[in-house]
């Protein structure tokens, strides 16, 4: 037997043995990766569920302080301001539409402008 047949079969061994002590620990990274998927699944899953808790409790509020025909009075004083603010080139009217889109959300029988 040559020496470098030696050496190629002494390599393979080592990178064999080598394979099986690094199993367990790719194992475990995969598991963690898994974990960490589904975590992060979770997180989204709890974050828009938490928005959406948001936007029921602001509907809540504006309906106790703004009911009913006040909050259309509302809208339509916001929306004239919007109104004035684009004919100015304001860079606040951005905020003031986002505003009533918020505010359209409580009118499900109308459309949105």
């Amino acid at each position: 037997m040559h020496w470098d047949d030696e050496w190629e079969r002494w390599f393979l061994q080592q990178a064999q043995r080598r394979r099986q002590e690094e199993k367990p620990l790719h194992d475990r990274i995969n598991q963690l990766e898994a974990a960490l998927y589904d975590a992060q699944q979770t997180l989204r899953h709890l974050q828009a569920e938490k928005q959406e808790c948001y936007e029921r409790t602001q509907a809540v509020a504006i309906g106790q302080v703004f009911p009913g025909p006040e909050l259309f009075a509302l809208k339509k004083t916001l929306e004239e301001a919007w109104l004035e603010l684009v004919l100015v080139a304001s860079p606040k009217a951005e905020a003031l539409s986002e505003l009533i889109r918020v505010l359209e959300r409580y009118f499900p029988d109308q459309n949105p402008r």
